[in-house]
């Protein structure tokens, strides 16, 4: 365990303090000793001992105070003791989201809950508003590790703690397709970022600082026509372009790296991340989670243009189905709109190569075996899809959780629940956790059709998200509200 890795720090001063009164006391015995014996020999001795004495019972006091006071280089004790680690960031889809009623998915949540399970405890994610409400809670003592979203040289990190990189990326000038830039182009950042020095270094035009400002918000000001420029990473602008389908990278600036912030002086904890992020690059992991959580090629230009499209024509056709058959199996609604527009992209006529049909683009034997008469009534094909969907779902063990569940689900869903079956057998088989999405689809990989299915669960997990922002786009959950999230 890495817990183990650090003493725990009311016990090494504890056994600091009892070794300094046993040698004390043992010194005092021999001095009292020798002087009766021998006083003449130790007369000098004698007259220095009230002056040894003082100083062994300031430094009893001394060690007394860090007992009762430890230093914070060994406050990862107090996190072990805990048994939580407490992690506070800002929502989105870089970081962590809502999966259902209580879950969380997302890159973040996936490294920190692998984090966690390594130092034998549960997660606690604390949801922001801003990055500047993240490193407030660090300073305040409030949180362990805190996800920014800032880049390493901000400013604003200043007096935190960085762990060793979890993404390389590069910052972004993003302008609109249509609006006239001005003879004195506004270029929209966060206030005190290492955005705002970046853009006054180059000289691009005037700096807009905004306060607290995220993302979504400096998106929507430029999206506006309030400023004419704005300047994000790259994983945060892909992450988002859906939303945005007028926006586009005017050019590239430079290179970024993020990492997760740590409250100040807690060196320990700094140590255990870093040993933690230095495998998961080693053992390909962290680079797995970054390819499932990337968003890939499929909001490209004209992705995002056909999905805003849809949006508007499209799934307010089929919306209400959607609701009513997802509250059915307690499920969200806009995961069950993403599987749909994965299969068909809400086009009621649509039809395979190999004949499956509908907006669910159901197999005739499976129309069958859900009980519906004709698989291409929209109605009709929302309720079997929802109903087989649901049937995988229960075909997961119990052991499998969110989000976990959702992702074997799919692939049940789309090749077959016997497939993801071997494929979990395959990956106890290596020794791996089978019930993992990031370890079975590894050993999915050596299936028939494993390509086409791994494909389909990121697809679906990409629209979900898009969905997801669409009603969210300024704050993801809750986040002006402290709502606690513990995965255990």
């Amino acid at each position: 365990m890495l817990g183990k890795l650090a003493l725990p720090a009311k016990r090494c001063y504890s056994r600091c303090t009892v070794f300094f009164v046993c040698v004390y006391v043992f010194y005092t015995a021999v001095i009292q000793a020798l002087t009766m014996r021998f006083p003449t020999a130790f007369a000098t001795l004698r007259q220095h001992h009230q002056r040894l004495w003082r100083g062994a019972m300031l430094s009893l006091c001394l060690l007394a105070l860090l007992n009762l006071h430890p230093s914070k280089q060994y406050t990862l004790d107090e996190v072990l003791e805990r048994g939580q680690l407490r992690v506070i960031g800002v929502a989105g889809p870089t970081t962590f989201l809502p999966h259902g009623d209580a879950g969380v998915r997302g890159l973040q949540y996936e490294l920190l809950r692998q984090l966690a399970d390594e130092l034998n405890m549960s997660l606690v994610i604390e949801q922001a508003p801003n990055a500047d409400a993240v490193i407030s809670a660090l300073k305040a003592g409030e949180a362990d590790i805190g996800i920014t979203g800032l880049v390493n040289d901000d400013p604003r990190l200043a007096k935190l703690l960085l762990s060793h990189p979890y993404l390389e990326t590069r910052l972004q000038l993003i302008k609109h397709r249509q609006h006239t830039v001005s003879d004195e182009a506004k270029i929209a950042v966060s206030a005190n970022s290492a955005e705002a020095q970046t853009v006054l270094h180059q000289q691009y035009g005037s700096v807009v600082e905004i306060r607290h400002a995220t993302p979504d918000t400096l998106l929507s000001e430029l999206n506006a026509g309030e400023v004419d420029y704005t300047v994000l990473t790259d994983s945060e602008f892909a992450a988002r372009r859906m939303s945005f389908p007028d926006l586009t990278i005017k050019t590239e600036l430079n290179n970024a790296q993020l990492s997760w912030a740590i409250r100040p002086r807690d060196k320990t904890l700094q140590r255990v991340a870093n040993r933690f992020l230095d495998t998961a690059t080693k053992d390909g992991t962290l680079k797995r989670l970054t390819a499932f959580y990337s968003q890939g090629n499929t909001f490209n230009s004209f992705g995002v243009m056909t999905f805003q499209k849809d949006i508007q024509q499209r799934l307010p056709l089929y919306q209400t189905q959607f609701k009513k058959q997802a509250d059915k199996h307690d499920m969200d609604w806009r995961l069950l709109a993403a599987i749909a527009y994965q299969e068909s992209k809400w086009d009621v006529a649509a039809v395979s190569p190999t004949g499956v049909t509908g907006i669910m683009m159901l197999t005739k034997s499976t129309a069958k075996e859900m009980g519906i008469a004709n698989r291409n009534n929209p109605q009709q094909s929302i309720l079997a899809g929802s109903a087989y969907y649901q049937r995988m779902i229960d075909k997961i063990p119990a052991t499998v959780h969110e989000p976990d569940r959702t992702w074997m689900a799919l692939a049940a869903y789309n090749m077959g629940y016997r497939h993801v079956l071997k494929a979990r057998e395959l990956t106890a088989r290596y020794g791996d956790d089978p019930d993992k999405w990031l370890d079975v689809s590894r050993h999915l990989r050596q299936l028939p059709r494993s390509g086409q299915a791994l494909v389909y669960v990121q697809e679906v997990r990409r629209y979900y998200d898009a969905l997801l922002l669409e009603g969210n786009r300024h704050h993801w959950m809750a986040s002006l509200d402290k709502k606690w999230v513990v995965a255990e």
